[in-house]
């Protein structure tokens, strides 16, 4: 279980759970949301697509944010796994400094 404290100094709790997805418990009495967002006042501002761990700074929640789901305490993330490459080095460019103006398409 992870807690964030947002900028009202609200907890929200964010247990897993077995099948995978996150129990996401708070204050949700003024929430905004839409199709791919969930924004509660005071925050944290989560959408589809976002890695969970980058909002709530726990290592243990490194996921993908697939939707969400309204139960009775909160919300459900329903999340992907998050899938690393150690051999991946495909977010290294080749790069030829000009200027001080780093070039990622001329070889």
């Amino acid at each position: 279980m992870a807690k964030y404290e947002n900028r009202y100094g609200d907890i929200h709790t964010f247990t897993k759970q077995e099948d995978g997805s996150v129990l996401w418990e708070g204050n949700f009495e003024y929430i905004r949301e839409g199709h791919d967002f969930i924004d509660p006042p005071g925050g944290p501002f989560i959408k589809k697509g976002q890695m969970l761990a980058h909002i709530i700074y726990d290592n243990e929640f490194n996921v993908i944010i697939d939707g969400f789901e309204r139960v009775e305490n909160g919300y459900l993330i329903k999340t992907i796994e998050h899938i690393v490459d150690p051999d991946d080095m495909s977010h290294l460019a080749d790069t030829k400094i000009i200027g001080g103006i780093i070039n990622t398409t001329e070889k």
